[in-house]
């Protein structure tokens, strides 16, 4: 794969912008950069080029803050079940014809955006069955991640239902997605998808990611959360409405 310098500098910035947004929140990185970088090409050169940004990202959100082993400790579980969900969502994408998950991306973060009102349904079973529940929630999300690089409203609805605390939400939440994104490269690479020439354009990526998480931490108490969560809100729509033109005008 190669890029033109235009196109890098759109990437590097774009990977920059939702290292930015995941430093400001603690989650949201693949929620933003992926369906801006499906606009430009499709879901499967997005995930392939934000695999090592992501990694970064997560591993980095994963142990700030303290006490991460303790959250690594209790929720490997839903982990593991994270690692399964994305290697049978990886192989899915690979074998399907890429157009579609458009699509389904455009639906996973109109989902994102909708949790406020999905807190109105009763999920007090979560809370009774945290084991199978746990299970099911790593495994969907796995799905969604492996597919669509979007796994993250069905765990934010799981580990907020379990009333956690914000630092511990963010790290088993992270420590899902590190498990995620190490076993869709491990498969990526096992189909022969993964290039050493792409791995080598997505380490820059990283950088910018990570550069964009400091700023992110950074100016986190400095501008407004409902301020700056109706940004990422209205972004999101605009992104969600482009992915189903794309959709329609590729059948």
């Amino acid at each position: 794969m190669t890029l033109g310098w235009e196109e890098m500098v759109i990437v590097l910035a774009v990977n920059l912008m939702a290292g930015l947004v995941h430093g400001a929140f603690g989650l949201g990185f693949p929620m933003v950069v992926t369906p801006i970088l499906a606009l430009l090409t499709d879901v499967q050169t997005a995930i392939l080029l934000t695999l090592a940004p992501n990694i970064a990202v997560n591993l980095w959100s994963l142990v700030r803050g303290g006490g991460w082993w303790e959250s690594v400790v209790r929720y490997w579980p839903v982990a593991l079940w994270m690692l399964v969900g994305s290697a049978v969502g990886t192989l899915i994408l690979v074998a399907l014809d890429p157009n579609p998950f458009r699509l389904l991306l455009a639906a996973t973060i109109v989902l994102y955006l909708l949790s406020e009102r999905l807190k109105q349904i009763d999920w007090r079973w979560i809370r009774h069955y945290p084991r199978s529940s746990g299970a099911g929630a790593g495994f969907l999300g796995g799905m969604l991640g492996g597919t669509v690089n979007v796994g993250g409203p069905v765990l934010m609805i799981y580990f907020l239902e379990l009333r956690i605390a914000p630092l511990v939400l963010v790290q088993a939440i992270n420590l899902c997605f590190l498990l995620g994104k190490t076993m869709q490269t491990l498969t990526f690479s096992a189909l022969g998808v993964l290039s050493a020439e792409l791995v080598w354009l997505s380490l820059p990526l990283g950088v910018a990611a990570l550069v964009g998480l400091r700023l992110g931490m950074a100016i986190r108490e400095r501008v407004a959360a409902d301020t700056y969560r109706g940004w990422l809100r209205a972004l999101l729509w605009l992104l969600c409405g482009l992915l189903v033109v794309q959709f329609f005008r590729a059948l």
